[in-house]
């Protein structure tokens, strides 16, 4: 690391940064808490998030209690140097109360309140990964995830051609509809096959491409094979 960043961010011992604690997962916010420099030296050795508690006036190891560790994946810091975003993956939920986020439930204006869509992603992967185990007499998604493997594998190819249909009868709300049915049973067949998000996405990361506008421009006229970058 580089000694002039380490600097910036923590110039003495008692200067204290807010770090913004976000699910490395699906982007989540998850709290906000504090570090000094002996806290962020202690993030970086143990692996786990640990903040300088205002209240108690000491470290603290978020989880050092409930067991609930934050584990450190990346630390980022902001343009002026005062602010750290830590990137993590919550063991058990964040939240005293016992939700995964602290900011869970509190918008201040309900009524106009939107929820992120990587929220809504995160909690229906959520959803369907405790679905395995489940009655598949009740639970549609419990059958698909212990019954035969052909089942879900034709709602693969069943939703795929209906989203098909609907876009090519260019039927907006139908594209709509049947892509999230898509993506639903695509969702289901991830859970059943083991496979994470993480493999998934670094696999899409490579395709994100590096160059810029005119750079993809050019590779966008230039046919690609199967896996290539766009």
């Amino acid at each position: 690391m580089d000694d002039s960043i380490l600097h910036t961010l923590f110039p003495d011992e008692g200067i204290l940064r807010p770090v913004v604690v976000q699910e490395v997962r699906f982007g989540k916010v998850l709290m906000v808490g504090y570090m000094n420099r002996e806290a962020f030296h202690k993030t970086l050795d143990s692996g786990r998030v640990t903040f300088f508690s205002r209240s108690k006036g000491r470290l603290w190891t978020k989880g050092e209690t409930s067991g609930h560790f934050l584990a450190l994946v990346s630390l980022r810091y902001d343009c002026d140097g005062d602010t750290l975003l830590a990137l993590v993956r919550p063991q058990g939920p964040t939240c005293h109360t016992g939700t995964e986020s602290c900011f869970d439930g509190r918008p201040l204006f309900p009524e106009t309140d939107v929820r992120p869509a990587f929220e809504t992603l995160g909690d229906l992967s959520a959803t369907i990964a405790r679905r395995r185990g489940g009655d598949p007499e009740t639970s549609y998604v419990a059958r698909l995830l212990s019954g035969p493997r052909s089942a879900l594998l034709k709602k693969l190819v069943e939703e795929a051609g209906e989203t098909m249909a609907a876009i090519y009868e260019e039927d907006a709300p139908g594209t709509r509809s049947e892509m999230a049915d898509l993506l639903f049973h695509l969702l289901v067949a991830m859970e059943r096959s083991h496979t994470p998000w993480e493999d998934v996405l670094e696999v899409l990361e490579k395709r994100t491409g590096k160059g810029g506008l005119e750079e993809k421009k050019e590779r966008s006229q230039t046919p690609q094979k199967k896996g290539h970058t766009p």
